[in-house]
C-alpha cells in the first residue's frame, strides 16, 4: 500500500509540475512573427459620438510593420480605399499593441497560431472594437 500511495504522489507531484510548466511557456513565442500575411479586417463602433463600420485587409509583416487598405462608413459618409500604415508589437502572451500613421491607437490579443485577432481602440472617444481573419499566409 505504501508503494501505492508513493508512487500515486509522485505522479500527481509531476503532473502538477508539468502543467506548471506548460503555462509558464509563452502562447505567442514568435512575438510579432505570430501575425503575418494578409488578414481580414472588419470593426464597427462609435467615433465621437458618430457610427462608424468598416471591412477591408491588413497586412502584417511578421516584423511589426502594417499596411491596411479598407472601406469605412462613418455617420453614413463612405471612405473607399483609406490606406494606412502602422507598427505593432506582440507580447509573449499574445497581448499586443498596434499604432496606425492616421494617430489611431489599438490593444488586441492574436491567436496564438496567428490566424486572427480581437481587437479594441485605445483612443478617447472611441468605442470601436472588432477582429482580424488570416486570408492568405505569406509565401
Amino acid at each position: 500500500m505504501r508503494k501505492f500511495v508513493a508512487s500515486w504522489t509522485v505522479a500527481l507531484f509531476t503532473f502538477v509540475l508539468a502543467s506548471q510548466v506548460v503555462l509558464a511557456s509563452p502562447l505567442c513565442p514568435l512575438g510579432n512573427g505570430t501575425l503575418h500575411g494578409t488578414y481580414i479586417v472588419s470593426g464597427a463602433g462609435t467615433v465621437g459620438g458618430a457610427p462608424i463600420a468598416a471591412v477591408g485587409e491588413i497586412t502584417w509583416d511578421g516584423e511589426g510593420n502594417t499596411i491596411a487598405t479598407y472601406t469605412a462608413s462613418l455617420s453614413g459618409a463612405i471612405h473607399k480605399g483609406v490606406t494606412v500604415t502602422g507598427t505593432y508589437n506582440i507580447n509573449p502572451d499574445c497581448t499586443g499593441s498596434h499604432a496606425e500613421s492616421d494617430g489611431t491607437h489599438y490593444d488586441f490579443v492574436a491567436f496564438p497560431d496567428g490566424h486572427g485577432t480581437t481587437w479594441i481602440s485605445t483612443d478617447n472617444g472611441a468605442v470601436v472594437t472588432g477582429t482580424t481573419v488570416r486570408l492568405k499566409p505569406v509565401e
